[in-house]
């Protein structure tokens, strides 16, 4: 099928009319004469009726399956109090579709809660006393434990924290049921996850429905049993493009294995070695220079010194593999800038392209430093819309460091944007407008963050379509609307027109993967 999309503007080419997609690829861009004397049949002419052709979007920074599998699983996103909670997982107990051998989910945020403390294995025990429960906190970084879930670990009173970890204790000694950062690990290896089937599934329409935000493909940040479920999705027909980053825990079996970073096809590239440099600003574990206010002597937790991190990434790097660090906090940030500068002292290294994620915080005399460090940055603007009163509460020394998106692009640094879903919506357009607004809950009257750190429209959508395809090293093939580029395209409407508050309820139009379309709406 050739396809002829005509009658509006074309993102980042003023004078085009025209654009011909010619099976997978963009063929031509020029004058609706042009694009039909080269056309071949059948045809298919699309009027953009004067609204706006774009290159799709990537999600640069997922956790896609347990985005998908929030379907399936508990979600506490949305609850503000114990009541609420415990009665959604009544609720939730009830209506179980399938014999679960763990109670798994998450999405619990205790900035929310007036009773924080309440929230706690005895909730959980109540509700679920003879099977496991075990529960993410909203940022990932924090896991809630249920009795049976803390004796099937072996992990009570007495149990030594590991490195980079933490147990929370009460005043007399004894657990509350919540682990922080490397602790939530020591779980991993006894959960037993829900049917592949209902995973797959559950995949299947997340899929379909990233499409209406102009979605058609994402970064997973997950285990290879995840990355396996995506694939396994893809052979049953669903399509996306994906690049999985493999857990630190994986790197000797990818050793072993035969490809290397940023190799594969379109459909699935295999990216870099996540490593978690440090915890969240929910949790208050963002490892910062300064202390946090509420506890004079918590400055969050690195997970790695300095020369462990180095360490960790050399051997990727031994191995023909980057590295894709979290880094939110400014001392992780400069951590990881230090270990990636001292690694680039190695000429055979490079070729690696290295990313950091988040960058939530960095001081503004290590911005240079980062350029000069050739880091990629993966940055997610949506956290903004939450994240403001706990910049306020946690980071108040540091209010106007946090988000420098702005500064970071004007010193020049690559950029990506992206979601960290399930921990924020995957909607791009939420992205933008919170790239543009900085806005508290994406609510137009909403208090606004270091508005000085606003970047443009323009600068936002690149960040989700080129940005987002060189952080894959795609960007020769994907995320602009050029000659032999692939055909991944949206159309929306033109948004040059319309005030900022557009991008709030936007949606795309028009969806084509590849020179299909998988989504219309026009």
């Amino acid at each position: 099928m050739t396809t002829i999309f005509y009658g509006g503007p074309i993102y980042g080419h003023p004078e085009a009319q025209a654009v011909l997609v010619a099976h997978d690829s963009i063929f031509h861009v020029g004058t609706l004469v042009e694009c039909e004397n080269l056309a071949t049949a059948p045809i298919e002419k699309i009027n953009l009726q004067d609204k706006m052709l774009l290159p799709a979007f990537t999600d640069a920074h997922t956790h896609f399956v347990e985005y998908a599998k929030s379907q399936l699983l508990v979600n506490l996103q949305g609850t503000s109090s114990i009541s609420e909670i415990e009665d959604y997982l009544r609720k939730y107990r009830d209506k179980l579709s399938w014999k679960a051998e763990w109670i798994l989910g998450g999405g619990w945020d205790r900035n929310l809660l007036e009773q924080p403390l309440e929230l706690s294995k005895e909730l959980l025990d109540r509700v679920f006393p003879d099977i496991p429960v075990a529960l993410f906190s909203r940022d990932y970084h924090a896991k809630l434990l249920n009795s049976k879930a803390l004796h099937i670990v072996g992990i009570d009173a007495n149990t030594p924290e590991p490195e980079g970890g933490k147990f929370e204790r009460r005043p007399d000694g004894s657990l509350s049921g919540v682990l922080y950062e490397t602790a939530t690990e020591m779980i991993d290896p006894f959960i037993i996850q829900p049917p592949e089937t209902q995973v797959i599934n559950s995949i299947q329409l997340a899929v379909k429905d990233i499409y209406k935000w102009g979605l058609i493909g994402f970064h997973s940040m997950e285990y290879k049993a995840s990355k396996d479920l995506l694939l396994k999705a893809q052979a049953q027909g669903s399509k996306f493009r994906f690049c999985w980053h493999f857990q630190s825990s994986e790197l000797d079996e990818m050793i072993g294995g035969e490809a290397r970073s940023y190799e594969g096809d379109e459909f699935f590239k295999v990216g870099g070695l996540k490593l978690f440099g440090d915890g969240a600003l929910g949790s208050c574990t963002a490892a910062m220079f300064d202390p946090y206010p509420q506890e004079a002597d918590n400055y969050g937790i690195l997970r790695y010194r300095d020369e462990e991190l180095y360490r960790s990434m050399d051997k990727a790097a031994q191995a023909g593999f980057a590295s894709t660090i979290h880094a939110i906090g400014d001392r992780c940030v400069r951590q990881v800038i230090d270990c990636t500068l001292k690694l680039n002292k190695n000429p055979e290294y490079k070729d690696l392209f290295h990313r950091i994620e988040h960058v939530q915080s960095i001081r503004h005399c290590d911005i240079p430093l980062l350029k000069q460090s050739g880091l990629f940055a993966s940055l997610q603007p949506v956290h903004i819309a939450n994240d403001i009163p706990m910049i306020h509460k946690s980071w108040p020394q540091v209010v106007h460091q946090a988000y420098a998106f702005k500064s970071m692009l004007e010193a020049g640094i690559p950029y990506a944007f992206g979601s960290d879903a399930p921990i924020e919506t995957m909607n791009p357009f939420h992205g933008i407008y919170s790239a543009l607004q900085r806005r508290h809950k994406v609510f137009p009257d909403g208090e606004a963050l270091n508005v000085g750190e606003a970047i443009t429209a323009s600068q936002a959508i690149d960040g989700y379509s080129i940005g987002a395809a060189m952080a894959s090293c795609s960007g020769h093939i994907r995320g602009k609307i050029e000659k032999g580029y692939l055909a991944d395209l949206i159309v929306i409407e033109d948004y040059r027109c319309l005030p900022d508050e557009y991008w709030i309820t936007a949606e795309s139009l028009l969806t084509m993967i590849g020179g299909e379309i998988v989504y219309r709406n026009i």
